[in-house]
This record gives C-alpha cells, structure tokens and sequence, in this order.
C-alpha cells in the first residue's frame, strides 16, 4: 500500500514538473508572439524612417537649390530694369544730341544742359534698388545726372570714386582709353561724399556705351546698385558659407564668406574657384577647402548669363539630420521599453487561463489515474473552470445571444450539410428540441408606405427592438432574429404531446405578444406562420411557406397569425412597386454605378432567372419605359430633347422584344449621363461668380495663376480652365491679365504713383512685364495712357 501510494506521489511529482515546463513554454511562446506583433511594425517604422534621414540632406540640399532659384530671378529681373533704363537714356535725343558737343559752359550752351537734366527720369519713379546713374560725356568730358552735373575731375575729387585707382589721372586714363561695355562690374569699395561727410561704400555698377557714330567714342551710362540692395535679393547666407557669382567671362562679380572675420585674398579666392572648375562632375558636387568639406549648389541664369555659386558646410547640412536621428533615438528607446513591458503584461494574462486549464486537466488525469477518455476530461475541466471562474463564465454566457442568433439564420436558410448537426448545435446553445414539434412565425411591420426612408430607420429600429424584447420575455427558450426590412423571425417549439393544439398554443403567445407592446404599433404589426415542422431540418421550409404568405393575406387579415395554406399558390415573382422610385433616384442623382446595379439586378431576377412568360416581360418594358417617361418629364429639358429621346424608343417599337430592352436601358443610361453632365455645369455655375470674385480680390498677388485658384476652390486645372472658356469666352490668363491692367487704368489715372509701384500693386513683379501686357489691352503703354487721359481730362 505504501509502496503503491509512493508511486503514486512520483507521478503527481512529475507531472507538477511537466505541467510548470509547459506553462513556462506556453508563456514565452506568448511574449514572444506580442514582442512580434509589436516590434516588427516598428522595425519596419525605423528602416523607412532611417531611409528617411538619407533624404532629410538632399531636401534641404534641394531647398536651397529653390531658394538660389528665386533669388536669381529676382536679380535677373532688376538687372532686366537696368537694361530698360540704359536703353532708354541712350535713345533720348537730348543725350545723343550732347553728346557731340564740347564747351558746354560757353554760352549759348549752358541752356542745353539744363534742357538735358530735364529730359532724364527720376530715381523715385524707378526700382528700388537703384542707388544712382550717371551719363559720362568724352566729348565735353561731361558727367551728368538728374541731379548734378560734374566735369571728370569733380566727379572724381569731389562726389565718388573707386578705390581701386591711385588718383585722378589714373581713374581718367581708365575713363578715355578703355571701351565702355555692356555688362555689370565687380563690387568694389568706393568713396563717397554725401552731405560733406566721406563715407564707404560698396558698389558695382551696369554699363552701356552710348549711341555714337565715332568708334572711338568712350562715352558711357552707369547705373549703381549697392552690394546690400543685392544681398536682400539672394538667400539668407549660411554660417559657415561662402557665395559668389562670376558672368560669362569668368569675371568675378560678387564674393562673400562667413569662416573668417578677414577678408581672402584674391590667391585664396583664385585657389577655391580653380578647385571648383577641376572638381566639376556636374551641377552639384562636394569639394574640400580650408580643412572644411563643403556642398555646392550651383545656378546658370540664360537671362543674364550669370553664374551664382552657393557653399553649404556639410555640418551644416548634417545638423538637421543629426538633429532629427537623436529625436528618433529617444522615441525609439521608449517605443521599445513600453513594448516589452505590454508584452510582458499582456503574456501574463493570457496565459492564466490556459496554466489553469492544464491544472484542472492534471489533477482530473490524477484523481481517475487515467482511465478516463480526453474528451471527458476536458469537459470536466471546461465545467470546473466555468463554475469556478467567474470572468470565464461571464464571458461564455455572453457570446450565447450572438450563437443563438447565428443558429436561427442557420435554420431559416437550411445551411446544414450533415444530419444531426442541428440538434447538436442546439444542444450547445440550450435550445430544447427533444419531443417538440416546430413552427416559424414571421412578423413583419407595415408603418410607412413603399420603402422605408433614412430619416424613418430610427423609428423602425425602435419598433424591432421593442418586439424582440417583448419576446424575450414571453417566450424565453425560443429562438428569434431580425432580418431587417421590418421583419423578424421567431421560432417556437411545442410538446409533441400537445401538437393538435399547435396553432391555438402559438396564436395565444402572439395575443401576449401584441399585449406587451404599444397598441399604435400592435395595430401595424402583422404575424404569418407557416407550417409544423417534425425537425429541426425541417425549419427552413416553414420559414418559406410564412414568407409566402406575405402575398396570399386575403381572408385571414383579421386573424392573430395569417397560417400557411395548404392549397396556397405560389405568386409570380414581378418587380416592386418602388420601382419607380428606384430607378428615378439614381437617374436624377447622376449615379451611373448605382443605376447599371439596380438594371443589372431587375433583368437577372425577373427575366434570366425566373423566365417570365411573354406576356409578363411586355408589361415589365412597359413599366420601364413609362417610369423613364416620367424621369423625362421632372429634368426640365428642351422640347427638342423630349422628342429626341421619343424616337428612339419608337425607333425600335417593332423589334424583338430583347431589342426593345436593350434599347431601353441605353436610354435609362443616356438620361442618366445627361444629368450627371448638367450637374457638373451646374455646379460650375454656382462656382463662377466666386471664381471671378476671388480673382478680383486677389489680383495683386504674383502667384496668381490657374493652379492656385483651382486649388483654392478643389477644382482641376483641367476642368477650371476647360469651363472658365466655355463660360466667359477667354482662357483664363487672358482675364487675369485684363482685371490686372483695368486695376492699373484706375491707378494711372486717379493717382500719382510710379509706373513701377503700380506694376507692384497689380501684381507683376517687373515694370517691363507690366509695360508688355498694359500695352497688349490697350494699344498704348502706361506713361503714354497717363498722358493721354490727363491731357484728355
């Protein structure tokens, strides 16, 4: 005995030992399923985002590129003024006039000078970035503005001069004997005398010889601009950075630094431009200089034949990277703590229960020391933890609604392949079935007329609801479901013992039923049964021969329940009496998708799959081509419109019946195609006038275009441009333009501003652009239309 109850004790001992092996399995089987589950969404978040980072230095690397870009632009566009006021200074008949005359102190000369000061235009009506301009005259040896006059030597010693030259006869020997040439110079430092006071200053300079028959002549224009009205147009420097621009010629134009508070060389300026030129693989590359490696972002101008380069630190361009990689890093860490730590907790409760199941099936594997089969252990053990566990409990009583409900489908539908699976199922979900005799009771409510509108559902919801609970109550261990369009389907079940009194027993628990429930919506509730049922299999045809019903309502409409009659004829299936409302729904909302669907369905269901008799077929194209003549009838087309959709229906009033429905339904799709188009029109029309408002609000912005107001509105491009066209009559620039310079007619004519401060407010950003289109509408350019309207007036 002792012997035999040792054993025994070495076998619970081993087991406990399998049994804590196993749970030790199962729980790192779950942590490491939800560290899965977990961290390769993650991993997968950091190699995008790592491949990200690579990006991060090219976008900025592009960014800079776009800001180059723009700044070039403006620059081209100022030094595109610069040409404009040469050239018109160098066309002015008094300056090519002066420019042949010397002695122009004698008298009778004098005069002339006056009458030529007169002839030049003022700063204040030019760009801002102008600081000043100067004619030099060889013949006089002359230098002439709109505010001075200088000859060479007291332009030189008393008002301004480069630094560059060692003295006068130096700077006048530069002035007779070198060519004057188009182009801009090199800034360079310059003295300056303003307001008796010597001050510094930074400048280059765009020249252009003037007009003269002497290929000697040196006489040129000047046109200043300081190097901080250049800056303000190029892009915020870089720290660290070094910018620099060259024409055409390689000239050195513009250089600037940020490494040193010294000023380079020109060795050292030579040097870095040498190694830019041999390191050259294409528009953009990396060069090491000075210890520091640098990226260049390079831009070539076609405009102006300029060259500008710009050098980014790479640790400048890195520091954003590094920046974000760091942010990243904390996210991640913390990412990843949170994960393991949910992994830990969620592996904790989750394998609870199972460590409890294998508990239970243990001790039960060691009370009946084996002998008792697996299924009845497991059974023992689901008892044991469903009395002993309460959330287990609570959680199976749950999901029996649900199992029941999907049971009950189940029935109705005859969805069971094997014999006997009925009853087993509902064995498991505790309905009775032993020694019963089955009937289905179809209820079904008749509150609205034709189909049940949205804004009707939460009222019909309401009803089902209330119904279902009333069941619940009365007849607890019957099964039940909602079928949706008002209808709901109970399953009842009596003692075969009492099964002559079937319909007495189930038109009492209906009286209950309706008793329970509101006496309005008793009084809309109808109730069809259909026939007894010895089985459960059997359900299905019952549930049919109740829907039949549904059709066959004479005699019976006063009684509890409308039974299924034997002799009952089954009723030609025809399309519903929504159809119209169908059919009109989708044509007069332009659904095209919607309105194939629901064709599609009504040739399947009443003609293919039914096969209708011919006769019945002529009333259902009938009904279709009287329900599109009513369609017609509410669009509000044209008289010639109507007759064109009559005749083609007439065109095929003779032939084959399949003809005459496939030709209806084209017209079905025609007519719905037609109001989807107007609805576009439609649409547009209601947009139109606010397009054209918001271009007349916003006509003094540069950008403008087709793009911006299309996406203002979200609208295509395409679609805004196609019906701007077919609506107004003119493309869409084209009325930009014409609001812009109507704008600037109001301005020239009621205000003193400049041409070039107009050409702003109206939104161009280039007095020349402007001077273009201003003369495009109206044949003459703003000077000449101010002039004309004011002398008119």
């Amino acid at each position: 005995m002792c012997k035999w109850k040792n054993g025994r004790s070495e076998a619970a001992g081993r087991c406990g030992i399998l049994r804590k092996i196993k749970q030790d399995k199962i729980f790192w089987y779950y942590l490491l399923t939800y560290l899965a589950v977990l961290f390769i969404p993650m991993l997968i978040c950091c190699f995008y985002y790592i491949y990200m980072l690579s990006l991060i230095a090219e976008d900025d690397i592009r960014a800079k590129e776009s800001e180059l870009s723009h700044a070039v632009v403006l620059v081209d566009n100022v030094l595109d003024e610069f040409e404009y006021l040469g050239d018109s200074i160098a066309a002015n008949s008094y300056v090519n006039g002066f420019s042949r005359r010397t002695n122009v102190f004698d008298y009778p000369n004098t005069y002339r000078v006056y009458e030529l000061r007169d002839s030049l235009p003022d700063l204040y009506q030019m760009n801002q970035s102008i600081f000043s301009y100067f004619i030099f005259f060889d013949q006089s040896e002359m230098v002439i503005s709109k505010n001075a006059v200088y000859t060479y030597e007291e332009f030189y010693n008393l008002y301004m001069h480069a630094d560059k030259y060692a003295g006068f006869e130096d700077w006048y020997t530069h002035m007779k004997e070198e060519k004057a040439l188009y182009g801009l110079s090199p800034i360079e430092r310059y003295y300056y005398t303003k307001d008796e006071k010597d001050v510094y200053l930074k400048l280059c300079y765009y020249e252009r010889p003037l007009m003269s028959t002497s290929a000697e002549s040196s006489s040129r224009i000047q046109i200043y601009m300081e190097e901080s009205a250049l800056e303000e147009m190029l892009p915020v420097p870089v720290e660290g950075g070094i910018r620099f621009m060259v024409d055409m010629n390689g000239q050195l134009l513009y250089f600037r630094q940020d490494i040193s508070e010294e000023p380079w060389q020109q060795e050292r300026i030579l040097e870095l431009r040498q190694q830019i030129q041999e390191e050259k693989k294409g528009d953009r590359l990396k060069i090491r200089f000075g210890g520091e490696e640098y990226e260049v972002v390079k831009y070539d101008s076609s405009r102006s034949g300029l060259t500008y380069y710009e050098l980014l630190p790479q640790d400048v361009v890195m520091k954003r990277v590094l920046s974000t990689l760091l942010v990243s890093g904390v996210f991640i860490l913390a990412g990843a703590v949170t994960g393991i730590l949910l992994s830990y907790y969620l592996s904790m409760r989750s394998v609870t229960p199972i460590n409890d199941i294998l508990r239970q099936v243990s001790r039960s594997t060691e009370h009946f020391e084996g002998h008792q089969s697996v299924f009845s252990s497991l059974k023992t053990t689901f008892n044991y933890l469903a009395a002993t566990n309460t959330k287990l409990a609570d959680a199976i009583e749950s999901q029996r609604p649900y199992l029941r409900n999907a049971f009950m489908n189940r029935l109705i539908y005859g969805d069971f392949k094997v014999d006997g699976e009925a009853e087993k199922i509902a064995e498991h979900v505790g309905f009775e079935w032993r020694d019963r005799v089955f009937g289905v009771v179809l209820f079904r409510f008749h509150l609205f007329p034709g189909d049940v509108r949205e804004e009707d559902m939460k009222l019909m919801c309401s009803c089902i609801l209330s119904l279902m609970e009333v069941i619940e109550k009365e007849v607890p261990d019957s099964l039940y479901t909602s079928l949706g369009e008002e209808q709901v389907v109970l399953l009842l079940g009596i003692a075969k013992d009492r099964e002559s009194l079937f319909q007495e027993e189930v038109e009492e628990i209906i009286l209950r039923i309706r008793e329970n429930i509101s006496f309005s919506i008793a009084e809309k509730l109808f109730a069809y049964g259909g026939n007894r049922a010895e089985k459960l299999e059997q359900v299905y045809e019952s549930y049919q021969n109740a829907s039949y019903m549904i059709f066959d309502e004479n005699d019976q409409i006063e009684n509890p329940i409308i039974w299924y009659r034997e002799t009952a004829v089954d009723v030609l299936k025809y399309p519903p009496q929504d159809l119209q409302v169908r059919l009109g729904h989708f044509v007069m909302a332009g659904d095209g998708r919607g309105l194939h669907d629901a064709l599609e369905e009504i040739m399947k269901k009443y003609i293919i799959e039914n096969n209708l008799p011919v006769y019945l077929q002529q009333m259902l194209l009938s009904e279709l081509q009287s329900v599109l003549f009513r369609i017609i009838g509410r669009m509000g087309m044209g008289e010639d419109d109507y007759r064109n959709y009559y005749a083609k229906l007439e065109e095929n009033h003779n032939a084959p019946l399949i003809t005459q429905f496939i030709g209806t339904l084209n017209l079905y799709r025609q007519v719905c195609e037609y109001v989807d188009s107007q609805k576009h029109w439609g649409m547009f029309d209601m947009n139109s006038s606010a397009v054209t408002a918001y271009i007349d609000t916003h006509f003094g912005n540069p950008e403008l275009c087709l793009a911006s107001v299309a996406a203002h509105f979200k609208l295509s491009e395409g679609y805004l441009s196609q019906m701007f066209k077919k609506t107004y009559g003119t493309n869409f620039s084209t009325y930009v333009e014409t609001v812009r310079v109507d704008k600037a007619k109001d301005f020239l004519m009621n205000t003193n501003l400049s041409v070039s401060e107009i050409s702003e407010l109206v939104g161009y950003l280039a007095q020349n652009t402007f001077g273009r289109a201003f003369k495009r509408v109206t044949g003459l350019s703003p000077s000449e239309y101010r002039k004309k309207k004011r002398v008119s007036t």
